[in-house]
């Protein structure tokens, strides 16, 4: 396992949690008011793709800050 060096690796998973649940309730929201299964479907699976786009941010971020500390 890698070193988290900037302290961003709870950081970036709380967010994506905090993103992905915020992404389920919608989906369910709108499932309990509309009873659409495929609405539910599509919110369940931007859930899941913004957990993995907000990690994927945070990877990057440290990258950034690893080439500036190298200068």
């Amino acid at each position: 396992m890698s070193e988290d060096r900037h302290k961003t690796r709870l950081i970036s998973k709380v967010l994506a949690i905090i993103v992905s649940a915020l992404f389920a309730a919608f989906g369910v929201a709108g499932y309990q008011r509309t009873g659409d299964l495929t609405q539910l479907m599509v919110f369940i699976g931007l859930s899941v793709l913004a957990y993995v786009i907000v990690v994927f941010i945070f990877k990057g971020i440290d990258r950034l800050l690893d080439s500036i500390d190298d200068r």
